[in-house]
């Protein structure tokens, strides 16, 4: 499904374009070569690539899978993904031994509960802050965003209108909603400081990895999950017991 020039929606099961319990996968027309934004909890993957090749693009050309955080329901597909089209597994070097371990991080259990089951992918490359990844004729831009979990990433590109969108995993939602809070490894402090770092970078379009997309506005409306975290009126539950 085409979002921008530059932006498809490949996956998502909040879409139904995908199997239950994925992610919103997107992919990254990168004029010519590809790149994927996470892979799904790992039922949905021929989906996604069918719907890749719906949308006008040759599976051969995905060159990079983006992981931006460890929870299974973004890595459970790219093991298979891999498989199939040979593309390389990137993910931030604080995220890449709970990655290939399927460690607690990953919420294992939770995948399980819900019926799936799939294979550690084994990584390409671990990528840090500050990195830039080139694939075909775009430059993308790694920011370290953690909080929600410690390795979590988020993916900036300047998109072919010269707009810039940042691909945010699940570090940051659309108008103002709060994600999943509390799993293994979430840091509030640090989930605070990584929205103020999304709103410094000034984007115009954000990609999260749930629930809709802002593809105008995109600085405001995460000013107003800034405030929702910080409103002394908004309570965060951060233990349990």
């Amino acid at each position: 499904m085409k979002l921008t020039d530059s932006a498809f929606l490949v996956g998502g099961s909040a879409y139904g374009i995908s199997a239950a319990g994925d992610c919103n996968t997107y992919l990254i027309d990168c004029g010519g070569d590809l790149a994927l934004v996470d892979t799904g909890g790992g039922s949905g993957v021929k989906t996604i690539l069918e719907n890749i090749r719906l949308d006008g693009f040759d599976t051969k050309r995905l060159k990079v899978a983006f992981l931006t955080h460890c929870h299974f329901d973004h890595i459970g597909g790219a093991h298979e993904l891999k498989q199939l089209t040979r593309c390389k597994l990137l993910a931030h070097e604080d995220e890449a031994g709970a990655i290939v371990n399927l460690d607690e991080n990953v919420l294992m259990d939770m995948a399980r509960d819900r019926g799936l089951n799939f294979k550690a992918p084994k990584l390409d490359e671990t990528v840090r802050d500050g990195d830039c990844i080139t694939v075909g004729e775009v430059g993308i831009n790694v920011l370290h965003t953690p909080g929600h979990t410690p390795g979590c990433m988020s993916l900036s590109i300047t998109e072919r209108d010269g707009k810039k969108g940042i691909f945010t995993g699940d570090i940051a939602s659309t108008t103002g909603r709060l994600g999943f809070i509390n799993g293994p490894g979430f840091d509030l402090p640090k989930w605070k400081s990584s929205i103020k770092r999304l709103i410094s970078e000034k984007p115009d379009r954000i990609y999260p990895g749930h629930n809709t997309f802002m593809l105008r506005g995109a600085t405001n409306d995460l000013m107003l999950t800034d405030q929702k975290m910080n409103a002394p009126w908004t309570t965060i539950v951060t233990s349990v017991g």
